[in-house]
């Protein structure tokens, strides 16, 4: 499996939402971090990703638990993400489907970090 987490990274990095939004599964659902609304096929997602790479958009890993198997892998931890200068500490899960093509993203859930109690 390629790294996908990385390569999430690398088109969030390029600031190219259809780069982002290829990434996932025609039937993917993102739960971002951003938004109010479940996104569930690209479409959504695509204009997910349209809204948020408006600013100028870093990702940096803080924590991340792996899992692979033949044909699915997750990903999940803690990431900032730095939005025009600004950090925003959230948690992340992806869930990776190996299609016949590519590895995709099927789910996709990111949330901002709760306060200590």
């Amino acid at each position: 499996m390629i790294n996908m987490l990385q390569t999430w990274i690398k088109n969030i990095r390029s600031n190219d939402a259809n780069k982002v939004a290829d990434l996932y599964h025609k039937e993917g659902l993102l739960l971002g971090t951003f938004s109010n609304i479940e996104r569930k096929g690209q479409s959504l997602i695509l204009d997910y990703f349209n809204n948020l790479l408006k600013s100028h958009v870093d990702v940096e890993i803080i924590t991340k638990h792996e899992y692979k198997s033949e044909s699915i892998a997750t990903s999940s931890g803690l990431y900032n993400f730095i939005v025009n200068g600004r950090k925003i500490e959230a948690r992340f899960s992806f869930v990776f489907i190996k299609t016949k093509k590519k590895w995709e993203i099927l789910s996709h859930h990111s949330s901002v970090l709760p306060e200590k109690i």
